[in-house]
């Protein structure tokens, strides 16, 4: 897994805060759902010891931020759009 500041190969960027959130930048479809899918899978141990849910948000065109968030159920996964 990518984390802070990284780049896998040139499609697309994790950007990483404190077990928080993970920021995806991509170019395709298909990379944003792995991205995303990677994103959740990498925040559920925290959302685990956390009793905290994930957020999903699109904020621009090929970029979304995959956050704990204590509004969320746990053991659930919530979407929204900002742009």
């Amino acid at each position: 897994m990518q984390t802070e500041n990284s780049t896998c190969t040139d499609f697309h960027e994790h950007e990483r805060t404190q077990h928080d959130s993970i920021t995806i930048h991509v170019h395709t479809r298909s990379h944003l759902e792995a991205g995303v899918e990677a994103a959740v899978q990498e925040l559920a141990a925290y959302a685990r010891y956390r009793k905290q849910g994930i957020l999903v948000t699109r904020t621009a065109p090929g970029t979304v931020i995959v956050s704990l968030d204590p509004n969320v159920p746990y053991g659930m996964s919530y979407e929204r759009t900002t742009w």
